[in-house]
C-alpha cells in the first residue's frame, strides 16, 4: 500500500480525519503529519494510553473497561465514538490492543482492535498480529490506512456511478 496515495486522496477530498491512539502511542498521527499538506484534512488526535484518559476524554465507560478491558472491541468502539463526538471528523480511527512484550489483561500479545467511523458507518476490526512491538504498531497503522484507502476509493466509485446516472 502506498501511504502517499492515501494522503493525496485525503488532501483532494472533502473529508476530515482524527485519531484516538492507545497502543500506537501517537505513531498514527505522526505518520499522517509527516506528509506536507495534511492540515487540509487532519484535525488531530488523542493519545489515550491510560484508561483514565479513555474515560475522561473519550468517554469510554468505566463499566466497559471493567467488564471487557482496554484490549477489547467494546473499548475500540467507545473510543472511536467518543473521538467522533470530540472532533466531528468524517473519518475517525481508534487503536487499542496489546503490542507486547507479554500478555495484558490476560490477552495475548498481538491482539488489536481498530475502530473506524467513515461518514456514519462504524466498523471494529479484530487483528491477531505477530512480531515485535514496533512491527505490531506499524501493522496497525498500515491496516488503518489501507481501510481508509478502500473507503475513499469506494466512495469515489459511488460518485462516478452517480455522475453517470445523472
Amino acid at each position: 500500500m502506498n501511504k502517499e496515495e492515501v494522503i493525496q486522496l485525503l488532501i483532494n477530498s472533502n473529508h476530515t480525519l482524527s485519531c484516538a491512539e492507545s497502543l500506537t502511542g501517537g505513531k498514527f498521527a505522526s505518520t499522517i503529519t509527516s506528509f506536507p499538506g495534511v492540515s487540509k484534512f487532519f484535525l488531530g488526535g488523542v493519545v489515550s494510553y491510560a484508561n483514565e484518559i479513555k474515560e475522561n476524554v473519550l468517554h469510554v465507560k468505566k463499566d466497559t473497561l471493567t467488564a471487557y478491558g482496554a484490549v477489547s472491541k467494546e473499548c475500540a468502539k467507545e473510543m472511536v465514538l467518543g473521538l467522533k463526538k470530540l472532533f466531528n471528523s468524517s473519518i475517525s480511527v481508534s487503536f487499542t490492543g496489546n503490542a507486547g512484550p507479554t500478555s495484558m489483561e490476560g490477552k495475548p500479545k498481538g491482539l488489536v482492535y481498530i475502530g473506524i467511523i467513515y461518514l456514519h458507518h462504524l466498523r471494529v476490526y479484530e487483528l491477531h498480529l505477530d512480531g515485535e512491538r514496533d512491527e505490531i504498531r506499524n501493522a496497525c497503522i498500515e491496516f488503518a490506512l489501507k481501510k481508509i484507502l478502500n473507503f475513499l476509493q469506494e466512495n469515489e466509485d459511488e460518485m462516478s456511478i452517480l455522475s453517470m446516472e445523472v
